[in-house]
């Protein structure tokens, strides 16, 4: 009896199980049928879309916005292109006209200051456009002319540097005057008054302010180069000092283009129509010169440099020079010997044309070549 029991217990909780499987197989088929309604199908298709969107975009900054790499191509006299833009190549001015001085800030951005455009342009280190700021505005007209500065005007911008908070010093070479923006071209400030003399007296117009080729950034000091010496002022526009006198003498300079300074202090100047680099202390004491000054019209004599212009310390505190005419690139130890010569003259990737200025990116050298209208970004190989 407790047998047939049994089994008839075993067949109903079979029974029941397979009346309930079926409920519940068609239970989960409802629900699911009633997840997909229309508004919900129609959000699916719009998040995805989105994301598709999403990642179409980052598809062109990353990819399409990157400059073409060259470094399959041969080096050229041991300069070895990595990459080069001719401009933002958007806008209503897409291409560099002149473009003059180059300085890297820590975070690895190019900052380039394209003169004739009344700009300063900033790059990843890559190469992609990612800013510009700056606008044209005339401090210091000829007789006639009316004033239309503004602050953060500029009015042919040349050198460029960026001190240890990421802000911006351009050299605007006809206003007389440094400009200062912060990392993203906001305008701080503007040094020396282009309408007073400065210190025992400038290059600037009619004697007032200096007329400023370059600037370089040092703990609190910053030091600019005019027409015959280097003055010296802090970081928010105080006069400190002013070296340097016209001629060929020891101290002498005559038209510097370009200014660096190294870890230790030295303060190294391209003097380029004296056609030699001098390193200075940075009270203004000549340590060594390289190169040689004309003796005239008439000296056609070959020298170690030609026209030097911009200059960068690199890693190692050597001295890395824009030879302008000499169409190379002059690399000058930190004791003042020439150890390396690279480049020649051209318009190919790696080839140089009166190239300007030059700034150090992670090791490889940014080189501001003014004629070809470019910035190009190459490695040193020996």
């Amino acid at each position: 009896m407790s047998d047939e029991l049994d089994t008839t217990a075993g067949q109903g909780a079979a029974l029941d199980a397979e009346e309930i499987l079926p409920d519940l197989e068609e239970s989960s088929l409802d629900r699911g049928a009633a997840w997909f309604t229309p508004r919900r199908v129609f959000l699916l298709i719009a998040v995805l879309l989105a994301l598709a969107l999403v990642g179409l975009l980052v598809y062109l900054f990353w990819f399409l916005g990157k400059p073409p790499s060259l470094s399959s191509l041969p080096p050229r006299q041991g300069i070895q292109p990595v990459w080069q833009v001719f401009g933002p190549a958007e806008g209503p001015r897409p291409l560099f006209s002149r473009p003059m001085g180059v300085a890297v800030s820590e975070d690895g951005r190019v900052y380039v200051t394209d003169a004739e455009n009344n700009r300063v342009c900033v790059f990843d280190s890559q190469g992609r456009f990612l800013f510009e700021f700056g606008t044209f505005g005339v401090a210091k007209p000829l007789p006639g002319a009316a004033v239309s500065y503004v602050a953060g005007s500029l009015n042919y911008p040349v050198g460029i540097d960026i001190d240890s908070e990421g802000n911006v010093y351009v050299a605007s070479f006809h206003n007389n005057a440094i400009e200062v923006f912060d990392a993203d071209g906001v305008p701080l400030r503007r040094f020396p008054d282009p309408y007073e003399v400065t210190g025992k007296g400038g290059s600037g117009y009619d004697g007032l302010g200096i007329a400023v080729t370059d600037v370089a950034v040092a703990g609190d000091r910053v030091y600019a180069t005019d027409a015959y010496q280097v003055v010296v002022f802090t970081r928010d526009g105080q006069f400190i000092d002013q070296w340097g006198r016209p001629g060929t003498v020891e101290r002498g300079l005559d038209h510097p283009n370009g200014i660096a300074v190294a870890g230790d202090g030295t303060v190294y100047v391209a003097d380029t129509n004296n056609s030699r680099v001098t390193a200075f202390t940075p009270d203004g004491v000549v340590i060594w010169q390289v190169g040689t000054a004309s003796a005239g019209i008439d000296d056609h004599s070959e020298r170690e440099l030609e026209l030097p212009r911009g200059l960068a310390v690199m890693g190692d505190g050597s001295v890395l020079v824009s030879d302008t005419f000499g169409f190379s690139l002059v690399r000058i130890s930190a004791e003042g010997e020439i150890v390396s010569r690279y480049g020649e003259r051209g318009v190919e990737p790696g080839q140089l044309n009166f190239s300007n200025d030059v700034a150090v990116l992670r090791g490889f050298v940014v080189i501001a070549d003014k004629e070809n209208s470019r910035v190009q970004l190459v490695r040193l190989v020996n």
